[in-house]
């Protein structure tokens, strides 16, 4: 047999062991990008302490404008779960409904 570049490309392409992908891997990378982000909150908020004025409903005061945008994004993630949550219910009922359904009843009538 002829073992040319290509089978020894294969074998050397092989991951070692404890190279391959692991949870603890994700996790590593997950709490790198975790630390970053929180930097760059971090000097977002030192770049903009000053004070401003906020008005929400009933609700009136003064906050720093970094404090103020961060919770108006914090606002804006809870609408965005609560909807996405619905959704994902909605979804589940229909697929409930469907796997409930004899096999008969779900082919279209001819």
């Amino acid at each position: 047999m002829d073992e040319g570049p290509a089978s020894q490309g294969a074998e050397a392409e092989k991951p070692y062991p404890g190279e391959a992908q692991t949870r603890l891997s994700g996790a590593w990378t997950a709490l790198v990008v975790g630390v970053v982000v929180l930097v760059v909150i971090l000097v977002f908020i030192l770049q903009n302490l000053q004070s401003v004025e906020v008005h929400f409903l009933f609700l009136q005061g003064n906050l720093p404008l970094a404090v103020a945008l961060l919770f108006a994004m914090v606002l804006g993630a809870v609408v965005v779960l609560a909807f996405g949550a619905v959704r994902i219910l909605q979804l589940r009922m229909v697929a409930r409904r469907a796997r409930r359904r004899p096999a008969h009843e779900s082919s279209p009538a001819e």
